[in-house]
């Protein structure tokens, strides 16, 4: 995965606040434009005004004059355009003096409209939203997309900075003009508003224009670009924990090792959404967590592929705060999903909201039923016969989000305080989708792998609990949750899922889901402890299900887990491994971990639940990447079972085979190359875990063969024999 994004969440200037640590060489900000001064307009219903109007030469004397805001039926206009017939749009035009454009470090449009417009200095493009593309000069009928205006409810109106760069362009000496179109949404739009202001960043605290409005707030300036993507979310009310509010998001990501700059073209989402806040113990930090869906009107869901990961409309912008290093939860769904299982695909970010910079965020897709997510059989509330019935399920053990409505209790108590088993909550279908029929069967069947994992002959293969769940998937998760120590790992934030009988009759894990307080970063549980296993510690509530206490006691599940623990120590989790992992994702974030951290200036401070107090950003990488360490050393040499040879096998004779797999663990085809150097004649065995012969091949004497191969999930070992008594066999992971 390419860490290589940056979001920006845009710029409301009520609410535009300079992040600390950064320069700006504003000294303070004037007016100079003022949405009350007399404007010069147009109104567009059959036709809009001749090519080039937004020039200065432009004659205007023609039109009409008044005061702005200029609009109809939204209650902030100054001067109403008489409806109907229905304007598609709206030209204005007014003229601005500047006394000394060496003095001006930047300006900032501030600008509340209704639905879309494009704004000219001079005949230079300088801002635009919800119209066309940038550059373009949108037909007087072209129809914008929906945006309603805020000032008339109390918000404050989107700012649009404009740095000196693009001043350099347009801004002279002397009178200057501002043109600004505004289009409508539909030919029959019920309001449009066009309220505008214009104020400038002087570098002299001796020269004066007109003072800002009140609602002005200094913006963020000090912002010179970043090779992360940036997010640019406005909101016109404020955000809710429970209800989505309609919100502008745009998306600016220029490519791999390009640099995004504010005002650069929201190139890969320009948007609505419905924002919301997100999280549970991490709602006590002011670095909140959202989750938005993408919204083509207000409610009306829309999918797109943001950052280069599969189209969706519902994602999630992680804020890592009480983790200094920013990346346990990229690193958690990195590794899950390089063991061959999905995992929540992320990219790295910075963030604005309203214009005030948030820091490094994590976009990430949120968990659902999708063929690029969690790929099971769609369940719709008419499906309740047959195999139908059986499937798509997703459920998570995690707390209610209601009066316990919402899923049940198992009957099986779990590790912890609260003498009861684990909660378990529909995720999908929804809570409000899901029907009782299905309710029923979805119960009835993790009840039934519970009953059978409770019984006294749950080792038997055919009686026991294997039947009902895809083993393998339990143990890559069993391994992350230990590797990691999650504290929530087992008894929150947990989730499995079930396909249709037809495709699929067994209970699997996954995918994982919140790892911020793991690898070391909670200070209670044990979790702290590099030794001693996660998932006996006792916790309040229902703690951790009984399963994993029974796994642990079952010599093949213990056996199958030792062989896929020092198979992915030798690969994906050798040591070597996980410390270039961290040392790539630390890299790519660059220099937006200092601006992360000046924002939120932490370092040193105790948040909760850490273990470790750093005092700089490597400090607290450093002591993540120790921990990490001593754990894998820890479970080296703890983790129960039979030991599975992985390398190089007996060799009598001087001859010897070289013997690879890949991918491996792998997901579909797995490729077998063997080496022959010395031609003789060889044989290709693959054996299950119980030591059946599943697959056989006669090579023959051939220099280099590579054999490709598709196995049921499992853990499996390829030996190669040579009629010369060399061998060699590796496990492999399907």
């Amino acid at each position: 995965m390419i860490i290589r994004k940056l979001f920006l969440l845009s710029l409301i200037p009520g609410l535009f606040t300079l992040a600390k640590g950064q320069s700006d060489p504003v000294n303070h900000w004037e007016s100079v434009v003022y949405a009350s001064d007399t404007w010069h307009y147009f109104v567009g219903i059959t036709s809009g005004p001749v090519a080039g109007w937004q020039n200065p030469g432009f004659n205007d004397g023609a039109w009409m004059q008044g005061p702005g805001g200029i609009g109809y039926e939204d209650g902030d206009d100054a001067t109403l355009i008489v409806v109907p017939p229905v304007p598609t749009s709206l030209f204005t035009r007014i003229v601005f003096t500047i006394s000394d454009t060496s003095q001006i470090a930047t300006a900032l449009l501030n600008m509340d409209y209704d639905d879309g417009f494009v704004a000219w200095i001079n005949g230079v493009e300088v801002a635009r939203a919800n119209l066309g593309i940038a550059g373009d000069y949108p037909a007087y009928n072209t129809l914008a997309s929906d945006h309603e205006a805020v000032m008339k409810t109390g918000g404050n109106p989107q700012s649009f900075l404009i740095p000196k760069q693009k001043l350099s362009q347009c801004l002279v000496n002397g009178d200057n003009v501002l043109a600004i179109q505004v289009n409508n949404m539909s030919l029959t739009s019920s309001d449009m508003s066009c309220i505008a202001f214009l104020s400038v960043g002087l570098k002299n605290a001796g020269v004066i224009y007109r003072p800002v409005p009140a609602w002005f707030t200094v913006p963020y300036t000090g912002f010179s670009g970043s090779y992360l993507p940036l997010i640019i979310i406005e909101t016109s009310g404020s955000i809710q924990g429970d209800t989505k509010i309609l919100a502008d998001l745009g998306i600016i990501d220029n490519g791999p090792g390009m640099l995004n700059k504010l005002t650069d073209d929201r190139n890969n989402y320009n948007g609505k959404a419905g924002i919301e806040y997100r999280g549970s113990s991490s709602s006590m930090f002011p670095k909140r967590g959202y989750s938005f869906e993408l919204w083509k009107s207000e409610n009306i869901d829309t999918a797109f592929a943001l950052l280069g990961m599969p189209e969706e409309s519902d994602w999630v912008l992680h804020g890592p705060y009480s983790d200094k290093t920013l990346m346990r939860n990229f690193m958690a769904y990195k590794l899950f999903h390089s063991m061959g299982y999905y995992a929540p695909r992320t990219e790295f970010c910075e963030m604005f909201l309203n214009g005030q910079y948030q820091g490094v965020y994590v976009l990430v897709e949120k968990i659902k039923r999708d063929k690029n997510r969690v790929d099971i059989s769609k369940l719709e509330p008419i499906d309740v016969v047959g195999d139908q019935l059986t499937g798509g399920y997703i459920v998570k053990i995690d707390r209610s989000a209601t009066d316990y409505s919402d899923g049940w209790f198992s009957p099986y108590i779990g590790t912890g305080t609260g003498n009861q088993g684990p909660f378990y909550a529909y995720h999908y279908p929804k809570r409000t989708e899901i029907v009782q029929i299905q309710k029923d069967y979805i119960r009835n069947k993790i009840t039934a792998f519970e009953w059978a994992l409770s019984s006294t002959n749950y080792k038997d293969p055919v009686s026991g609990y294997r039947p009902f769940i895809d083993v393998p998937s339990f143990i890559n998760y069993f391994i992350l949750v230990e590797l990691s120590k999650n504290t929530d790992g087992f008894r929150l934030s947990t989730y499995l899922h079930k396909d249709r009988d037809s495709k699929d009759p067994r209970i699997h894990m996954g995918p994982v889901w919140d790892y911020d307080l793991a690898f070391g970063n909670a200070d209670y549980l044990d979790a702290f402890n590099t030794s001693g296993w996660n998932y006996t510690v006792p916790a309040d509530g229902w703690g951790t299900p009984f399963w994993w206490s029974r796994f642990m006691n079952d010599p093949y599940f213990v056996n199958t887990l030792n062989c896929y623990w020092h198979s992915l120590r030798q690969d994906i989790l050798s040591d070597e491994s996980l410390m270039a992992l961290v040392d790539s994702t630390a890299d790519a974030l660059g220099d937006a971990v200092d601006r992360n951290f000046d924002q939120w200036p932490i370092h040193g401070s105790y948040v909760w639940p850490n273990v470790f107090v750093g005092n700089s950003y490597n400090e607290d990488v450093n002591f993540m990447k120790n921990w990490i360490l001593d754990r894998a050393a820890w479970m080296d040499a703890n983790v129960p079972g039979v030991f599975c040879t992985t390398g190089p096998g007996e060799h009598e004779g001087s001859l010897t085979l070289s013997l690879r797999a890949y991918p491996n663990p792998a997901v579909g085809e797995i490729s077998i190359e063997v080496q022959n150097s010395e031609n003789e004649e060889i044989k290709m065995e693959v054996i299950n875990f119980t030591g059946q012969l599943v697959y056989t091949r006669n090579i023959g004497n051939e220099p280099l063969f590579i054999d490709r191969i598709v196995l049921q999930p499992g853990v499996y070992l390829v030996k190669v024999s040579g009629e010369k008594r060399s061998q060699t066999t590796r496990i492999v992971i399907q």
